[in-house]
């Protein structure tokens, strides 16, 4: 499992080194090299699974926190494509980060997320997954942070208090689930609990805590703050792959549960059902009155993993036969992070040339940027289910999926096939409001001099567009090769009829075709009536949701920073010699302004500090709660 380690720390490696290098063009280049490596080992590890079946690692050494990964199909399904996404990023990255400042640390945090994420997917073991789980959660808090305005450090404090919110939930689970007697093990499938009341909850807290990060309502809070503010990059990194750790995390609890074989907790199933309908309805509610290209994509990030959400929900309702629901759910959460991400850096190309994000300040821009308007119409038709285009192969397994549970006759179950069927018209009508207000009309705002589609930012395009159109295209082959191994890798044993299933029948074409169709009508009704400049209640802000976080963090923050200066002060006194050295050295690293302890401290001290300080707080606190749990 060399291959493994390669995925993990060579990012880790590369951030290390990447503090050596005092040129952009070598920090870009090393940035590329690092994406290439992991992307060459994903494959590697693909190959050798689909050879072996199975690999497995643990170290016992440690006690009850036993460091292990696992790799099956579904794990180095995921990891395959977060390295291809990650890889076409930080080619991306080359002519893009030209336009930023303190590029050092924004690299050096982009590299090591790579590798907890990559972490999270080839876990082995819940406790292992909350490790990389954390580390995540604080690095790519930086790259929200990134411009150090007043916004991005209100998103991004709303982004890590939540994101430690979603840790010590799962840290939670991991003792209920060791009191019960469940395996910490993942991907081994059910074990009967001997407290059934403790499962219920573990399942409850593991819910919460992958539901946060995949931005699931009423969690979502911290999505359509995030993703604006960040660089463009790590915009297209939180939507396309970041929040695939929930998802990835939520498919892991369905095996958990047995896929609700045994109706151990027969409620779980609709209770997925009814969040994944929610935040379908209210991500792209909300996505539609967006005049800001990068917040429109961001609530459309939230009524995608919707999608995601509802096929993990169907198929625990429909227990064994819910392998539509499955394979829709995994292939789904592939598409996305392919068309979001194209269209996330589509957006930052325009932005660059621009300088502008308002949708109706732009305009006429495809004499201008021609290749970057193809590109983000075929992640267009993409997202919004066009036969030919990947996500309408995933959208179709979702679709069957949906429409079997509705046949129980149950009301909830009956309406999520109506809302599905809603959705997918707002989806259509939000993307041609992107694209037509983007790219047809009149021009409205200038374009830079000099400005131009580069061969870096076109080829990630490229690399992008190619993986939809040839998904959309060869479904069936998609299917074999990739997503019926993961399916059987998430115990769904019974998938036989996947290999059989004809995406091209003239009913599903028909459908959507009449999806999109109500969609560019809906997109023509809500323009002429100024629907879409319709501002929704207090009540249903982002802000309303997150204002009660926001101030219980500020009066934590408050009591903590008063400490903290008194204990500052008192250690730089006594110690008055050492910080003098260490001042010394952080002169000489000095190539961003500031030294390399500017990187880790971008504003505020005494917040970084506490928040920094919360997360190894939560990693203390779930390793004793294990120890006592171990103890009985």
């Amino acid at each position: 499992m060399f291959w493994s380690w390669i995925l993990i720390f060579v990012p880790f490696l590369g951030a290390a080194l990447l503090t050596q290098t005092k040129s952009l063009k070598k920090q870009s280049w090393l940035v590329i090299a690092v994406g290439a490596i992991s992307f060459i080992a994903s494959i590697v590890g693909f190959l050798k699974v689909r050879a072996a079946g199975v690999l497995f690692w643990e170290n016992a050494s440690l006690g009850i926190f036993q460091p292990a990964l696992r790799v099956d199909s579904l794990s180095s399904l995921f990891s395959l494509f977060s390295a291809f996404v990650w890889f076409a990023t930080g080619i991306y990255m080359y002519t893009y980060m030209q336009h930023e400042e303190r590029t050092l640390s924004f690299s050096m945090f982009y590299l090591i997320t790579l590798g907890a994420t990559q972490g999270i997917f080839l876990a082995g073991n819940l406790v292992t997954l909350l490790v990389f789980f954390e580390i995540m959660t604080v690095t790519s808090f930086f790259w929200v942070i990134h411009r150090q305005d007043q916004e991005s450090l209100r998103a991004g404090y709303f982004y890590l208090f939540l994101g430690i919110a979603a840790g010590l939930f799962i840290a939670g689970a991991i003792v209920l689930l060791q009191a019960a007697g469940v395996s910490l093990e993942l991907g081994v499938g059910a074990s009967v609990p001997m407290n059934t009341t403790m499962f219920a909850w573990a399942i409850v807290l593991l819910i919460a805590g992958f539901g946060i990060k995949a931005g699931m309502v009423p969690l979502h809070i911290w999505l359509p703050m995030a993703h604006p503010v960040a660089p463009t990059p790590g915009s297209a990194l939180l939507s396309g792959i970041l929040i695939k750790a929930g998802a990835y995390g939520l498919i892991r609890t369905g095996q958990l549960l047995n896929w609700g074989q045994g109706d151990l907790l027969p409620w779980v199933g609709p209770l997925i059902v009814i969040a994944g309908v929610f935040t379908m309805l209210l991500g792209v509610s909300l996505a539609l009155l967006q005049g800001n290209a990068k917040r429109l994509l961001a609530y459309h990030s939230v009524s995608q993993m919707g999608y995601i959400i509802l096929g993990i929900g169907t198929a625990i309702v429909l227990k064994n036969e819910g392998v539509y629901g499955v394979s829709g759910a995994i292939f789904h959460s592939l598409n996305h992070a392919l068309f979001k991400s194209a269209l996330f850096l589509g957006v930052g190309i325009i932005f660059l040339g621009t300088g502008e994000l308002d949708l109706y300040k732009l305009g006429g821009l495809w004499k201008k940027y021609p290749f970057t308007g193809v590109m983000m119409l075929i992640a267009a038709m993409g997202i919004t289910g066009t036969p030919g285009l990947n996500g309408y192969i995933s959208k179709t397994l979702l679709h069957h999926s949906v429409s079997e549970v509705a046949l129980s006759g149950h009301p909830i179950m009956v309406w999520a096939e109506r809302l599905f069927l809603v959705v997918g018209v707002g989806t259509t009508a939000s993307f041609v409001k992107l694209v037509g207000l983007t790219f047809l009309g009149k021009q409205k705002t200038e374009v830079k001099e000099g400005s131009k589609e580069g061969p870096f930012l076109a080829t990630a395009m490229v690399m992008l567009a190619v993986a939809m159109l040839a998904i959309g295209t060869q479904p069936q082959l998609v299917l074999n090769l990739f997503i019926i191994p993961a399916t059987v890798s998430a115990n769904l044993a019974e998938v036989g009829h996947l290999s059989q299933l004809n995406f091209w029948e003239s009913a599903a074409i028909w459908d959507m075709i009449i999806t999109l169709a109500m969609g560019f009508i809906f997109f023509v009704i809500g323009m002429k009536s100024h629907l879409f400049h319709y501002e929704p209640p207090t009540w249903l802000s982002v802000e309303a949701f997150g204002c009660g976080v926001l101030r219980a963090y500020q009066f934590i923050e408050g009591k903590v920073s008063t400490a903290y200066n008194a204990v500052s002060k008192t250690v730089v006194n006594r110690y008055r010699r050492q910080y003098k050295r260490l001042m010394v050295i952080n002169r000489r690293l000095d190539w961003e302004g500031g030294g390399i302890f500017t990187v880790l401290n971008f504003s505020n001290l005494n917040s970084n500090a506490f928040l920094i300080l919360t997360v190894l707080t939560a990693l203390v606190l779930y390793y004793l709660g294990l120890q006592v749990m171990g103890a009985f």
